[in-house]
């Protein structure tokens, strides 16, 4: 137990060291997402596979850092997030993912998007595209739409989202409105973790933008009192 747990924090680390600086990079409309990190993680995600009728966490490192089964005590959870993923690449994996017909799937995405000066437009696009794709391979599985989270100015590190609180307001209106024409769930997780000038509270985060435990305990909580989840 304590060797999984250790191997568990190394990863954890590992995720948060590559966020926003994984080797996507656009050029026009094209935009690359693998890179080293991407393509291990994808491939052990391939070896461990998803048994049917899971709960997916979908994301990036802020999904990827989360130990959601843990935090709900179940063991119906996998987590599929990978640090440094933009939309691009969450969609590219989406097929495989859908194949084995989760029950639900929880997805957060936009801010490395955001990194990459990816207009807000063509990110909910591309997130209504995952949607649909969600609905036309696997009718069964809930799917909600986490809003991305702000940044904290003070303590950040990534210097490709710094000012960018405004774009990631923006993009949360754009999204909710988008599940609402497409009827699917929005969660507002941005809120319960900002603080009076809207940024990510100084208190929940490592490095202006990934989280503390404490961050990911409100956000279980709210989850709980949504009833998605146990």
């Amino acid at each position: 137990m304590k060797r999984q747990m250790f191997r568990i924090m190394l990863a954890m680390l590992f995720a948060g060291a590559v966020s926003l600086q994984a080797p996507a990079q656009s050029k026009g409309t094209e935009v690359k997402f693998r890179g080293a990190y991407y393509d291990q993680r994808r491939a052990a995600h391939d070896l461990e596979g998803i048994p049917e009728g899971s709960v997916v966490f979908l994301g990036n490192s802020i999904t990827e850092q989360g130990w959601w089964s843990m935090l709900f005590k179940t063991k119906n959870i996998v987590n599929r997030g990978i640090g440094g993923d933009n939309a691009y690449g969450i969609l590219d994996r989406l097929p495989d993912i859908l194949k084995a017909k989760p029950s639900k799937m929880f997805l957060m995405c936009g801010i490395n998007d955001i990194s990459l000066k990816i207009p807000n437009d063509t990110i909910v696009a591309n997130i209504r595209k995952m949607v649909r794709m969600t609905k036309s391979m696997a009718p069964q599985c809930s799917l909600y739409i986490e809003s991305v989270l702000p940044i904290n100015e003070t303590r950040l590190v990534y210097t490709t989202v710094k000012g960018d609180n405004p774009t990631v307001d923006e993009l949360n209106l754009k999204l909710r409105s988008m599940c609402k024409e497409e009827g699917v769930g929005f969660v507002d997780i941005a809120s319960l973790l900002k603080d009076e000038r809207g940024e990510l509270r100084l208190s929940l985060t490592k490095d202006g933008l990934h989280l503390h435990p404490e961050a990911y305990i409100i956000w279980a909580k709210e989850f709980k009192r949504l009833r998605l989840l146990k």
